[in-house]
């Protein structure tokens, strides 16, 4: 099973990772060409568009994804297919449509743009749904790197030549989402897989039970993400809010990673859990996951005095300031992210979605509290406590289900971020050396065991070629 899911996760990554790399690398091109301004109320517009998506598919895409895992005959994976696809576009169409004419009513400037990406948005997480509960995660890997490669070249294009501002960075992920949409759609066959004589009223029922759960997770998720910008936006301005977007791109390194992780671990902890030894498994997967989270966290700490001044221009500069404690942020958030897959392989979505309410309300209160006093630290501070609470809450609920170890270098990797980040304000050049090699020495020590396997499977993989 662990080598199943290390051979999906560098699957995932394969497709994923390269393209992710080069889209650092076009920072300078962001920050360069595009004003804070025009940054900021990109970000926000995606953060909405993002936050809308789950309220109108019901998060149907993960329901599909979860029930095809389970569905053995082909007839059964037509009708799962088919009752979560048209149920997702017809309240598509119905809400999409309801939001243009509002937004056209009261002249909203980017009301065709909004509703495009959000259309868009909402096609490629039904493809991707479809690729992962058929397995076809190879499909999957290489239908993300297209997108990446389409998004980063269009990009490019719409910013550096033809100078469209916040909207070429909208336009290319449209195109480049729609493209990537149809060639899964006819590499997959999907037109064969979804018929409208299969859509299933009992089964939308059942699917919806299971959904409607993830609907308050993901919004509450959002509602921490969105409400930072829109505070951020509303109490200090559109230019601080690109800056507190590019402060988060760092640290958003750690979620490309866990995201390769999730990707796979979902399907194989929903196959893991029909096994005797299940306990076992999941154990050894948490104490890797954690010591995988904390070694990232304190590489992206540790490599950033060295690269922030390469990457960022000088107008986002503030930026600095604010990632530790944001990298911290998310480690929590990755952790809270691997409980919830748990409970997604016990199909116990209701707490998942209970969980992150808890930390939606945790951060907006927060926030609101803190704006006045200490501005933009406030988004920060904020989504640190959220991702805290969801990630102790679901720990403490998932001692119901079963018995997760004490992890024996949890403090010692606490120490170990207090002292990279500690080093990381004082900024001095001899600091900064000192403390890569401290990380990098600590990170091979505790992800030993990780790399040995990682490195005996690509071993195996390259024996069975040469064979």
């Amino acid at each position: 099973m662990k080598k199943d899911l290390f051979k999906n996760t560098i699957i995932i990554a394969i497709g994923k990772f390269g393209t992710q790399v080069l889209s650092y690398f076009l920072l300078p091109l962001y920050t360069s060409i595009l004003t804070t301004s025009e940054y900021g109320t990109y970000d926000l517009l995606v953060t909405i568009c993002i936050f809308a998506t789950p309220l109108i598919t019901i998060m149907m895409e993960e329901s599909m994804f979860r029930f095809l895992i389970d569905e053995e005959t082909q007839t059964g994976k037509m009708k799962v297919m088919s009752t979560a696809s048209i149920y997702a576009l017809l309240s598509t169409i119905f809400w999409c449509g309801l939001a243009f004419l509002i937004l056209k009513i009261i002249g909203y400037e980017y009301t065709t743009v909004f509703i495009l990406y959000m259309i868009s948005a909402i096609l490629i997480n039904l493809t991707n749904g479809i690729s992962r509960g058929m397995s076809k995660l190879k499909v999957y890997s290489l239908s993300n790197f297209i997108l990446s490669i389409l998004t980063i070249g269009l990009n490019i294009l719409f910013i550096a030549v033809f100078k469209w501002g916040a909207y070429g960075l909208l336009y290319s992920t449209i195109l480049s989402n729609i493209l990537t949409c149809i060639f899964v759609i006819f590499k997959l066959k999907i037109y064969n897989f979804i018929k409208i004589k299969y859509f299933d009223k009992k089964r939308i029922k059942i699917m919806l039970k299971y959904s409607f759960p993830l609907v308050p997770n993901s919004l509450s998720w959002h509602i921490i993400n969105i409400s930072d910008r829109l505070i951020v936006t509303s109490f200090l301005g559109s230019s601080i809010n690109g800056i507190y977007a590019i402060a988060n791109k760092f640290p958003n390194i750690m979620n490309n990673f866990s995201g390769f992780f999730f990707t796979a671990f979902k399907e194989n902890a929903a196959i893991a859990i029909k096994k005797n030894d299940y306990e076992k498994y999941y154990n050894n997967i948490y104490e890797i996951i954690h010591n995988a989270f904390i070694a990232i966290s304190l590489l992206i700490i540790s490599i950033l005095p060295f690269v922030f001044p390469i990457f960022i221009k000088k107008d986002f500069s503030p930026a600095y300031d604010y990632i530790p404690l944001l990298v911290i942020a998310l480690y929590y958030g990755n952790m809270a992210g691997f409980y919830g897959t748990l409970f997604t392989a016990f199909k116990e979505s209701k707490i998942i979605g209970k969980s992150t309410v808890y930390g939606a309300i945790c951060n907006l209160a927060i926030h609101l509290v803190l704006i006045n006093f200490i501005g933009i630290y406030a988004a920060i501070i904020s989504t640190l406590l959220a991702n805290y609470t969801v990630c102790i809450y679901r720990k403490i609920k998932l001692k119901d289900y079963l018995n997760l170890h004490k992890l024996d270098n949890y403090y010692l990797s606490m120490l170990m971020l207090i002292f990279i980040t500690t080093m990381y304000y004082i900024n001095k050049p001899i600091f900064n050396i000192i403390s890569l090699i401290i990380v990098l020495i600590y990170i091979f020590i505790t992800n030993k065991e990780l790399i040995i396997d990682v490195k005996n499977m690509l071993k195996g993989k390259l024996s069975i070629k040469k064979s």
